[in-house]
């Protein structure tokens, strides 16, 4: 007998998943508020494995070897089994490790309600929160959300993005389709074909829309005519929320720059976990990166919950990214901060994204903890 396509959607979900993934990978650690499990896709010895909400579903993707799906494509990796051809088998896999019921058509229905459910998550602030941002409208906030959808059903042209803007396709992949990552920015697409991105908060009720960004096409990026739509683009950080209770946090002066730096300590974090496994760092170390609009904006009320942080400030190479590192260091010493540092790129490269070379990423993580100077309150 087949199983309830109720049953299946409910073990899709957030909590389930994450039920599952403690019972049969074990227990995660933490990157900020993402939670990382060992991955079952790969012989990685580190956890790899990310979990993220996509309104209410669980989807998973390995940071290493970019594998991932529903838990049902987890349960088949652990079971070493063909999910097409056992599809039913890892359903009932997942069901017996986080104490579903399930209700096979043809049996008697009931209410496919689980005998244990999983503690709801629960979300502690570590610092004082800032002034509540300019939202958009509700129907913009609609649009930009389907317009996150959009991107996820449309991988090919998130890969153009990508090469276009030099940056490693799996941050566009990732990033389009994740709740959890909320908390790091979300990336769109218009109709037009444009890339969005659309600044967030996450708070106890799910993600929050703030601002929408939108960029130029590949085709007007490779002819150097970017189109930007900023909708209260002054008004957030993007990715803010993923830098309360860091110990590291960077700064970067767009957007581009900061899903670049990203990449970077992501693939020195896999390097060294296959060359140098005994000073492996916990994912949790891993600096975590926002983006302020321009170089000259930094609102006071942006630095209360990076007290307790280090900050590096990521500019361009000009004087516009100079003199808005001081004015940022001088808001951030104010509100208490007690280390800032600041990171501009060597030779030619004009901004980080333009210094990171794709087929290495992790260059750009060493120059940046090899060169970046501290600035003197």
């Amino acid at each position: 007998m087949g199983i309830l396509n109720t049953d299946i959607e409910a073990l899709k979900g957030y909590d389930l998943t994450r039920a599952y993934c403690e019972a049969a990978l074990g227990q995660p650690v933490r990157r900020g508020r993402v939670l990382m499990f060992p991955c079952p896709f790969g012989a990685h010895t580190r956890p790899h494995l990310e979990l993220a909400d996509l309104n209410g579903a669980g989807i998973t993707i390995c940071r290493s070897c970019n594998a991932g799906g529903t838990v049902l494509d987890v349960a088949a990796a652990v079971l070493g089994v063909d999910i097409r051809h056992h599809f039913a088998e890892c359903a009932r896999e997942v069901a017996e490790k986080v104490g579903y019921v399930l209700h096979e058509e043809g049996a008697k229905k009931g209410t496919g309600k689980s005998r244990k459910r999983p503690t709801p998550r629960k979300i502690h602030l570590t610092a004082p929160q800032p002034e509540k941002p300019q939202e958009l409208p509700q129907e913009e906030q609609e649009k930009a959300l389907r317009a996150v959808a959009y991107a996820h059903s449309h991988p090919q042209a998130m890969r153009a993005h990508a090469e276009a803007l030099n940056l490693p396709a799996v941050e566009f992949l990732f990033h389009t389709d994740a709740a959890e990552a909320a908390a790091q920015g979300l990336l769109g697409l218009d109709n037009a074909g444009r890339l969005l991105y659309v600044y967030t908060h996450r708070e106890a009720d799910g993600v929050r829309v703030l601002m929408v960004k939108t960029r130029s096409t590949p085709e007007e990026v490779a002819r150097n005519k970017p189109r930007f739509l900023c909708r209260g683009s002054k008004q957030a950080l993007f990715g803010a929320d993923s830098a309360i209770g860091a110990g590291d946090v960077y700064i970067t002066e767009g957007e581009s720059d900061a899903l670049a730096v990203r990449a970077a300590f992501w693939q020195w974090l896999d390097f060294v976990a296959h060359n140098a496994p005994d000073d492996y760092p916990d994912a949790a170390d891993l600096p975590a990166v926002v983006a302020k609009p321009d170089a000259g904006t930094f609102r006071a009320e942006w630095a209360a919950p990076l007290v307790g942080s280090d900050v590096t400030l990521i500019t361009d190479k000009d004087k516009p990214g100079q003199d808005g590192a001081q004015k940022t260091a001088g808001i951030l010493f104010s509100a208490g901060v007690r280390r800032v540092y600041h990171w501009a790129p060597t030779g030619d490269a004009k901004d980080a994204r333009a210094a990171l070379d794709p087929a290495c990423p992790m260059k750009l993580a060493e120059n940046i903890l090899t060169n970046r100077k501290e600035i003197n309150q």
